[in-house]
């Protein structure tokens, strides 16, 4: 009985198993389609360009003073600076002066040992008195010769004698008159040489050319001082200290800027707390080339009454060139800012260089180096945009620069920067007083 009724059930799976493989087989390929798009889903939201979303670093238009200056370096100089050098060789026999010595015009500094110079003037004295001699009997030979030329004449005429002698009387008479002229020569030369003689020996005392202060002296008694080749320097003064100049170097970008008469704030390092006052002289055209910069020197007159400043100081020179009371002003960060082509667009102005017949007549011309132009922002967020101003612009202090013409007001916020982690640049956001 078991048997037979558990052969009906055998029966009835071995029927139903067939049908059920089947199903199978048509729910896999189901799947295997909804996990590829699933796939396909999740790659397109996550490889889909994601919009940018820009972070504007802003800041105000404000009113305040603006006060450009131009800073520059220099060296602190006297205005007569004068080298006293040495016109003969020898040996120092004695020093008058030493380092800041207050010296007059005409007064000793050194002395070079005078004996070989003595010497010379002696021998030259010697040989012009050897050379007025010899003139003197030049003088003695030509008169004879001219009295034996009479007489040879004389004779001649009363044929008393050869022709050959009348013409002996005559050369003899013509060489005793170059004699002369050799003599008379030879005291000139000998005269010459006895004032160089007497030069030389008064070089040998070193003077003062200037009324002023010695600030350098570099020989001491016993040096032999060598001025064969070039003129040693043995001594240099300088004039009042209580009037200096300094010798600026101006960038090229700012001479333009500078005019004589233009007054002139000077520091030192060793009176930090000191503001000498200065004027500038002269602004000179020769140029210095020092690794690629391109300087021009500016001469400045420095009153120095307490004789603080010292020749070879390095100064600090400050010039105010612009200065503007309460003036509506821009970060100047605003006026280096250009946004993005895209945002442009939006703003109606377009790239750089594209901009479309449309735009304002002050747009389209010719752009100075007083325009400028900046981005004011407008709306709140999310909803806010950028729009193009140009503004004229003036005086500029290195953080905020003078608007002079232009539709801005101390309400409106100008794009300093863009922030966006998305950005161009692909970098973290930049830290900034104020980001929308």
């Amino acid at each position: 009985m078991d048997e037979s009724s558990a052969l009906p059930v055998s029966q009835e799976h071995a029927a139903l198993s067939p049908s059920m493989t089947k199903k199978k087989r048509k729910v896999w390929p189901w799947i295997v389609l909804a996990f590829v798009l699933a796939i396909g889903a999740g790659a397109y939201f996550m490889l889909r360009p994601k919009p940018v979303v820009h972070r504007w670093l802003t800041g105000t238009v404000s009113r305040g003073d603006v006060t450009e200056t131009i800073e520059a370096t220099g060296t602190v100089q006297a205005i007569v600076q004068v080298q006293v050098s040495s016109q003969v060789s020898g040996r120092i026999s004695a020093l008058h002066a030493d380092f800041n010595s207050q010296v007059h015009a005409g007064d000793v500094l050194a002395e070079i040992d005078p004996t070989p110079f003595r010497a010379r003037l002696a021998q030259s004295q010697a040989a012009l008195q050897q050379a007025i001699a010899n003139e003197r009997k030049a003088q003695s030979d030509l008169a004879l010769a001219q009295a034996n030329g009479v007489r040879a004449r004389a004779m001649r005429e009363r044929e008393l004698n050869a022709q050959s002698d009348l013409d002996i009387a005559v050369n003899a008479e013509a060489n005793a008159q170059a004699q002369v002229g050799v003599a008379r020569a030879n005291v000139a030369q000998a005269r010459a040489a006895l004032t160089s003689a007497q030069t030389d020996l008064g070089y040998t005392r070193i003077l003062a050319p200037i009324d002023g202060l010695v600030i350098t002296r570099s020989i001491d008694v016993g040096a032999t001082v060598a001025a064969s080749f070039s003129a040693p320097i043995l001594f240099v003064i300088v004039d009042d200290l209580a009037r200096m100049q300094i010798i600026g170097d101006v960038d090229e970008a700012e001479i333009g800027k500078l005019q004589t008469l233009m007054n002139v704030d000077v520091r030192v390092d060793a009176f930090p707390d000191q503001v000498f006052q200065g004027r500038i002289r002269e602004l000179r055209y020769g140029s210095t080339v020092t690794q690629g910069v391109v300087t021009y020197p500016a001469v400045i007159d420095v009153d120095n009454p307490s004789r603080a400043l010292r020749p070879g100081m390095t100064a600090a020179i400050s010039v105010t060139t612009a200065h503007a009371v309460n003036a509506l002003r821009v970060p100047n960060a605003a006026l280096r800012f250009s946004p993005p082509e895209d945002v442009q667009a939006q703003a109606g102005g377009g790239p750089p260089g594209q901009r479309g017949a449309n735009a304002p007549a002050s747009a389209r011309r010719p752009r100075t180096s007083h325009d400028g132009i900046v981005w004011v922002l407008e709306g709140h967020a999310p909803n806010t945009r950028l729009r193009r101003v140009q503004v004229v612009t003036g005086a500029t202090d290195g953080r905020y620069t003078e608007v002079t013409s232009g539709p801005l007001n101390p309400s409106h916020i100008v794009v300093l920067d863009d922030a966006s982690a998305t950005g161009p640049a692909g970098g973290a956001p930049r830290r900034g007083p104020r980001i929308l």
